[in-house]
């Protein structure tokens, strides 16, 4: 059971997935960056630079938007057993006054219909609750990664995503897990994964966690 700091949330984490430093970031950056410079191939210390300075942005991005977890993971493929990679990220919005939970995810849904956010929303009741799961597939620019082949200007690729958003029962707080891998057309077999992730979600530190993590098998 993950148990972040200070957080008000608890989750488990599902297998394959190693987590990311969301605090002392500067400091994390500069051992990875010895650590490449140390051990990495040519083609890696080539790229290194382009690659932690995108990594430093994209932690902070995550401080930034209150993420309390992130964690990247590597999984057989369950179409054809190829090594895929994904990226999980927990974050934790508190609002000053309590709400009904379910008022709490039809004014998220309003918000991104108002957004023109386009995806597939599915409002279901979990074992701990309302929630609502959110899924699409995104176009976003492909990186032009030094040492690597040269893309052409404006390539893109799609990037596949499943949102899980469970409101706390007094509705005062909002846990989002989302979900996104490169390999867009492996995506729908993460669904079952996040779907017992968010099953497990609390807000009241646990007494015994094992029920919990015995969700995600």
């Amino acid at each position: 059971m993950t148990e972040p700091e200070d957080a008000g949330v608890w989750f488990a984490v599902p297998p394959g997935y190693a987590s990311l430093p969301l605090e002392n970031i500067p400091e994390t950056i500069e051992i990875t960056g010895k650590l490449l410079g140390e051990l990495g191939t040519p083609q890696l210390r080539e790229s290194g630079d382009f690659v932690l300075e995108a990594l430093r942005t994209f932690l902070r991005t995550l401080a930034d938007r209150r993420a309390v977890y992130c964690g990247v993971g590597r999984h057989r493929s369950a179409i054809n057993d190829q090594l895929i990679s994904s990226s999980l990220v927990v974050t934790l919005l508190e609002f000053p006054d309590e709400s009904n939970p379910r008022l709490v995810l039809a004014n998220l849904l309003e918000a991104k219909a108002d957004a023109d956010d386009v995806g597939q929303p599915d409002l279901v009741d979990l074992v701990n609750g309302p929630a609502m799961f959110f899924e699409r597939t995104v176009m976003m620019p492909a990186p032009a990664i030094p040492g690597q082949h040269v893309l052409a200007e404006g390539v893109e690729s799609p990037v596949w995503q499943l949102e899980a958003f469970v409101p706390s029962p007094q509705g005062d707080k909002l846990a989002t897990i989302e979900v996104s891998t490169s390999f867009a057309e492996h995506g729908p077999q993460y669904r079952a994964m996040l779907v017992a992730m968010a099953s497990g979600v609390v807000f009241e530190e646990p007494v015994d966690s094992d029920p919990l993590a015995a969700l995600l098998g």
